[in-house]
């Protein structure tokens, strides 16, 4: 039977009827019915499919609570909750469907109810002996770390050890209690270590100040120092023996500003006198450019001989020009060097094509390559005549390919001529 929007009824309603006054009956396993509410709002139609609805909904809480208890999503009381609600709608029912049904469902989930309580119950004893296992486990680590001397990251460690210790379920407090006296007696030994090597950097941190405080003193000295390269070098010793002494604590940054406070004034004059170099390298730098561009002009080269001279002629000129600064060095050099490339492969491939013995070879090879076509060429004419495609498709294949050798070789000569 069909409503009048045309979808079908659900199935549940064949396991009732409606009477003239709207009182709808739910029919029993045993064939008899029994009044489960009224409808008087509708035709018997809906109100079978409205009690209907009301019997798909508690089947479909059945089925979902069985899934969800089967994949660990609510626990065997939650379940229970639900097969109760169930069995109270079964006692006194307000719904249309299958009754025996709805009967056998709800067996079935107390049933999977008492099978998950006997899992939780292996489950809680195999928990309780992971977490021991787990607790032993840092118990250990935190025994091992005791002697280490990585002290941030062992202090770090530690740290993420208790947090672990204490996302650990407690499930047995006498031996949990037993682990964590191991534990916390390494750790009280580490922090013991811990604060005696702290102490003693301390005091090679005061140190450290007094040999800096010196080292201080070393370059102030050395500031109005006019022998550059002396001095430099003096500079670069001091600062190797600054490294050296490592950290002085807070005030390390402090001293290190007074050093270098000390060296500024040497430095600053020396870049005076620097300052003249680079005017002469910038005064080489734009001399080069200008003999960079007449080198350029020679290429692509047609006279190599003529191109030769006159790149010697330029090559002269570049040595005396000088230093150029450091940043434009290999710019320069490799433009230069490029023309020189290109001069000298001018020279190498003019004396290859002016080469008999090359060129004796490459017309051999030519030779060799023609007489191997007009042998194919003749298979594959007698080939034809006779009939055999077979051997002349074949012989087609193998003389395009000697064709292509032939001309390949030709190209060859061609360019040695």
């Amino acid at each position: 039977m069909s409503q009048a929007d045309g979808s079908t009824l659900a199935p549940s309603s064949s396991f009732g009827r409606v009477d003239e006054k709207g009182v709808v009956y739910l029919r029993l396993p045993d064939g008899s019915y029994r009044a489960v509410g009224e409808y008087a709002a509708g035709e018997a139609d809906q109100a079978l499919a409205f009690y209907g609805r009301r019997y798909d909904e508690l089947v479909t809480e059945i089925e979902l609570t069985a899934t969800r208890l089967a994949n660990d999503r609510c626990t065997p009381s939650q379940a229970h909750a639900t097969v109760a609600r169930v069995r109270e709608s079964l006692a006194n029912p307000a719904f249309v469907g299958d009754l025996a049904l709805l009967v056998s469902r709800v067996g079935q989930l107390e049933v999977l109810i008492n099978v998950k309580k006997v899992a939780l119950a292996g489950q809680r004893k195999q928990l309780r002996e992971e977490a021991l296992a787990t607790r032993e486990r840092l118990a250990t680590e935190a025994e091992e770390l005791s002697s280490s001397e990585a002290w941030r990251a062992t202090g770090d460690r530690y740290a993420r050890i208790i947090e672990e210790w204490k996302a650990v379920p407690q499930l047995d407090r006498g031996r949990e209690q037993a682990l964590w006296q191991r534990l916390s007696a390494a750790r009280t030994n580490f922090d013991k270590r811990r604060r005696a090597h702290y102490q003693k950097l301390d005091a090679e941190r005061e140190a450290a100040v007094a040999k800096k405080e010196a080292l201080i003193k070393e370059a102030e000295k050395l500031a109005g120092s006019r022998d550059w390269e002396a001095t430099t070098r003096a500079y670069r010793q001091l600062m190797d023996r600054w490294k050296a002494v490592g950290r002085a604590g807070k005030s390390d940054d402090a001293l290190w500003e007074r050093f270098r406070a000390a060296q500024e004034g040497f430095f600053a004059a020396r870049q005076t006198v620097f300052g003249e170099r680079v005017e002469a390298e910038q005064e080489a730098l734009k001399l080069k450019e200008k003999l960079l561009k007449d080198a350029e002009k020679l290429v692509p080269v047609t006279d190599p001989k003529s191109a030769k001279r006159e790149l010697r002629i330029i090559q002269e000129k570049w040595e005396k020009a000088g230093r150029v600064p450091r940043g434009d060095l290999k710019r320069i050099e490799a433009r230069m060097q490029a023309v020189e490339d290109a001069v000298r492969k001018t020279e190498q491939d003019r004396w290859k094509k002016s080469n008999p013995e090359l060129q004796g070879r490459a017309s051999d090879t030519v030779s060799a390559f023609q007489g191997k076509v007009d042998k194919l060429a003749r298979k594959l004419e007698e080939a034809r005549q006779s009939g055999d495609d077979k051997s002349a498709s074949r012989l087609e294949s193998e003389l395009t390919g000697a064709r292509a050798l032939l001309e390949a070789a030709q190209r060859g000569l061609a360019r040695l001529s």
